[in-house]
């Protein structure tokens, strides 16, 4: 490595950088179980997510992705329990961490289809997902209402936690779309 009058400490680390963007890129995915139809959704997903510069940032996505995918997995053996709703989750984190894995989770064959099928219907979930979402936001938010009413809030964090769930229920209720 040369150094010349124009380089810093940190150039280094920028080569690292950006040595990284080129390997996390999409490239083309050949694999015996895809149609050139879902080689054509992997490739518009993986182009529309870009992975954070930082590498703590990108540490904890991989974190939260990965207790996504391990609820996911949960999902598949425990009736009720959403599986797509988490893998939208893993993949949601997984984009903002790295392609690898990314890229991994959506060719998965035990994730793969279904998450494919998330991104080929328009980001749309189905029905009972919703409703546990839905759910769940109501058992978190009056647990968290519970909770700061006991510890003697005079009634605005309440009303703020109540705003956001009702905000949260709404949303994934009337804007996300239902798969039919």
């Amino acid at each position: 490595m040369g150094e010349n009058a124009d380089s810093g400490p940190g150039d280094h680390f920028l080569d690292s950088v950006s040595d990284k963007k080129e390997e996390d890129s999409p490239e083309p995915i050949f694999d015996e179980g895809l149609s050139s139809l879902d080689e054509t959704v992997i490739q518009r997903v993986l182009a529309e997510h870009k992975p954070s510069r930082n590498p703590f940032i990108r540490g904890l996505w991989v974190s939260f992705g990965s207790l996504a995918v391990i609820f996911a997995i949960i999902g598949i053996i425990v009736p009720g329990w959403p599986t797509t709703s988490w893998l939208v989750l893993a993949a949601y984190c997984y984009a903002r961490s790295s392609q690898k894995l990314f890229r991994w989770l959506l060719t998965n064959r035990m994730f793969g289809p279904a998450l494919l099928e998330y991104y080929r219907s328009g980001r749309a979930l189905p029905l009972h997902s919703k409703m546990v979402i839905s759910v769940i936001i109501c058992v978190v938010s009056a647990a968290s209402i519970w909770g700061i009413t006991k510890a003697g809030d005079p009634g605005f964090g309440q009303t703020l936690i109540a705003v956001v769930a009702l905000l949260g229920v709404w949303w994934v209720g009337w804007k996300v779309p239902t798969v039919a």
